[in-house]
């Protein structure tokens, strides 16, 4: 029974990999840059800025692993997004506690069998247009989890599905993936959080998006993922 549940859940996301991914190929203009800096192999966390509802699925679709995503609980209340979620096998997480033990468990057991867990470290969608503080969840599970940290900065998402929009526009949305954090072993959670956030950062600056980052609006309110 439980390999036939693992394996339905395995179908659902190779299908919902290649049916959003032919659509947002056309519609996003999706591209890869640094994808082979995604381990091949072996527990990591993928660690990406969050400006949109779209964020997770292109993130699922374009990278080569698969994915699995730790979310706001609150969104679990959307009927579609409930029903969607379980069958990504989504970990829901309660906004404002990071350390809540259910969700670190789950993620920490995926990480020990070799599974790729993405997290969103501001811990909810911008609606500044900028990146947000990281949250210190991130922290958490790569010092207990002792896995490499992957940086990947999402530009495009911003302008054409940003908070508040009712449907996306047709644009170019990139993923940029830097190369898995070093020296992180030893840090407290907090500082590996804002590592990789700065990862982020250094990122979008070096791809010519710094307005993503840098200006008065760059710490503020945001939704939640």
């Amino acid at each position: 029974m439980e390999f036939m549940r693992r394996l339905a859940k395995k179908i659902s996301y190779l299908f919902a990999k290649i049916v959003f991914g032919t659509f947002a190929l056309a519609y996003f203009r999706v591209g890869v840059r640094g994808g082979k800096n995604i381990p091949k192999e072996g527990g990591f966390l993928l660690a990406a800025n969050h400006f949109s509802f779209v964020d997770p699925l292109i993130l699922g679709a374009f990278l080569r692993r698969r994915l699995w995503f730790i979310m706001a609980e609150d969104q679990f209340e959307k009927p579609i997004v409930h029903a969607f979620s379980r069958m990504m096998d989504v970990i829901p997480v309660r906004a404002g506690a990071a350390f809540r033990l259910a969700p670190i468990r789950r993620s920490l057991t995926l990480l020990k069998h070799g599974k790729a867990v993405a997290i969103f470290p501001e811990g909810q969608r911008s609606g500044t247009g900028r990146l947000l503080p990281p949250q210190s969840g991130l922290g958490v599970l790569a010092a207990r989890g002792h896995v490499p940290v992957v940086p990947v900065a999402i530009v495009g998402t911003r302008e054409v599905y940003p908070v508040g929009r009712r449907f996306p526009k047709p644009g170019r949305v990139t993923l940029y993936v830097g190369a898995p954090l070093k020296d992180i072993a030893g840090l407290e959670p907090e500082a590996i959080a804002v590592e990789a956030m700065e990862a982020i950062a250094d990122l979008l600056r070096a791809h010519g998006h710094s307005d993503y980052v840098d200006g008065p609006e760059a710490v503020g309110a945001g939704e939640p993922a």
